[in-house]
């Protein structure tokens, strides 16, 4: 197989997109409206309240649900909310605990702010994912969990 099939075939269908994208649609709308949110929806509303430069996605469902993205429009939005989340997950939980450690030393030691710092540890699983996306393969969890202790060490 060759590498723009593998790619092809590690894409997710169009339904597939449509039903992640629709979770951070739901979370949103629910949010706004003031209607009661579950846990995740609420992670998902506090991550995308975070990011104002993103909310006119929000304004248009089918333009939210069906547009997509190019490398060359800078990080897909939706992509950068996701992996907002997954951070999120990771710091609640400990696990990996160097990311929370890696936070905690950004905001405590170097003064960052609680976002930019969450920006810092993100490129580094962006570019994790983005590699074992081309690669074909799992992600070299060995490989962030190094980059994310640099982020101490620095």
């Amino acid at each position: 197989m060759t590498a723009p099939e593998q790619q092809q075939q590690n894409e997710p269908s169009r339904e597939q997109l449509h039903a992640h994208r629709r979770i951070f649609w739901d979370a949103w709308q629910r949010a706004k409206d003031g209607v009661p949110l579950d846990a995740m929806q609420v992670r998902i509303a506090r991550v995308i309240e975070m990011h104002p430069e993103h909310h006119h996605f929000f304004d248009d469902m089918e333009l939210f649900l069906d547009r997509d993205f190019h490398v060359d429009d800078g990080m897909n939005p939706y992509l950068h909310l996701s992996l907002h989340l997954a951070l999120e997950e990771q710091v609640a939980t400990r696990q990996p605990p160097e990311v929370a450690q890696a936070l905690e030393h950004l905001m405590s030691i170097k003064g960052v702010d609680r976002h930019a710092a969450l920006h810092h540890i993100l490129e580094i699983l962006a570019e994790t994912v983005y590699f074992s996306q081309r690669q074909g393969r799992d992600p070299d969890v060995m490989l962030y969990l190094s980059r994310v202790k640099e982020l101490i060490q620095k």
